[in-house]
């Protein structure tokens, strides 16, 4: 059988494991499948889950380091890689920006919007300006600067978060000016900036949508939303089904972008008048990936299908699902850990074990 070989980067992270186990599965479950992929993780650290589920891995440098880029083409070109997935938001930017030289340096495709897409993305402060500019469903925003004319119309308790960042890191609901000063400093003093927002009752009201974008762009390929309920930034719980309302809400959205590859678009109701509100915009993967994939849309195996075979993707129907997360381990013996590490070679083959015991 036909093999794709595919790069999954930030392995030791919820995003890149996610699009680990969505090709996996391909593998495993897929009806009628032409190809399988074999996967090529990596990291900054052999301390990473993701590599050792993987088919090889390969340690690299932090994306920081001035031979990040120069690692990435030649681990590239010495796999013959034909696409590589971004699993992390840190490596978002760099990626993103250099697409271009690394497509034309390895033939490899790599899955990611294009940068202003991403820079947009990135700043949850302009992705709201950019949503109320186009009456897309924004939430009531003000700067720092602004709160008090803020205030006239929106009272508390009020949200506030840094315009950079991701997952929940920093995210506060304040209850006064003090606690929102509070709030604020905290931000600004790991060189971050703060927004403040309306804060939405009901957090049994939010949820995920994941939407492919065809290399045409414009063209949406899969849409399908999860409710979700969060612990610690991360969904742990999820009911797939369908939820038209959202869907149409957030197809308007990727149209309106004009982008390429994955987005994630997080939402919530707003009880006070049962619209859907855009928390943020996410131009990648997501972290409930799996859980789409085992619904019926495999998000990573869509976008391959689109730019290696030029497939003109629509997806149908999905599953109606519900997902219990919980914590699991995979086990490696400590000599064959300690050997690996010491390999000169670049690209390494360790596989852990997992136990069914649950």
């Amino acid at each position: 059988m036909k093999s794709i070989n595919v790069v999954v980067t930030s392995a030791g992270g919820i995003v890149a494991q996610g699009i680990i186990k969505s090709l996996k599965y391909h593998n495993k479950y897929a009806k009628g499948k032409r190809y399988e992929y074999k996967i090529l993780a990596t990291d900054i650290s052999y301390e990473a889950a993701g590599l050792y589920r993987s088919h090889n891995f390969s340690i690299l440098q932090k994306p920081t380091d001035k031979e990040y880029l120069k690692s990435v083409v030649d681990l590239c070109n010495k796999n013959k890689i034909q696409v590589l997935f971004i699993g992390s938001d840190v490596e978002l930017p760099i990626l993103c920006k250099n697409k271009e030289y690394i497509e034309d340096s390895t033939g490899a495709v790599i899955i990611t919007s294009q940068p202003h897409i991403v820079e947009m993305c990135r700043d949850k402060y302009k992705t709201n300006e950019f949503l109320q500019k186009n009456n897309l469903n924004s939430i009531p925003t003000c700067l720092y600067d602004e709160i008090h004319a803020f205030l006239k119309d929106y009272k508390f308790p009020l949200v506030v978060k840094p315009r950079e960042g991701f997952g929940s890191k920093l995210f506060q609901i304040v209850n006064s000016i003090e606690e929102l000063e509070f709030a604020t400093k905290a931000i600004t003093q790991i060189g971050w900036k703060p927004m403040i927002q309306k804060y939405l009752q009901g957090d049994a009201n939010e949820y995920t949508t994941g939407i492919t974008l065809s290399k045409d762009r414009n063209q949406i390929m899969s849409t399908i939303t999860l409710k979700k309920i969060l612990k610690h930034g991360q969904t742990y719980k999820a009911f797939v089904d369908k939820y038209p309302k959202v869907t149409k809400v957030c197809n308007k959205i990727a149209k309106k972008l004009k982008t390429f590859g994955p987005l994630n678009i997080q939402s919530l109701i707003d009880t006070d008048d049962n619209q859907v509100k855009i928390i943020e915009i996410n131009p990648r993967f997501s972290a409930s990936g799996p859980i789409r994939t085992v619904a019926g849309v495999n998000e990573p195996d869509i976008m391959v299908r689109n730019v290696l075979f030029n497939e003109h993707i629509k997806t149908g129907d999905y599953k109606s699902l519900v997902c219990f997360r919980y914590w699991n381990e995979t086990y490696i013996e400590k000599k064959k850990y300690d050997r690996v590490m010491i390999q000169r070679k670049s690209v390494k083959t360790l596989n852990s074990s997992i136990v069914d015991y649950f």
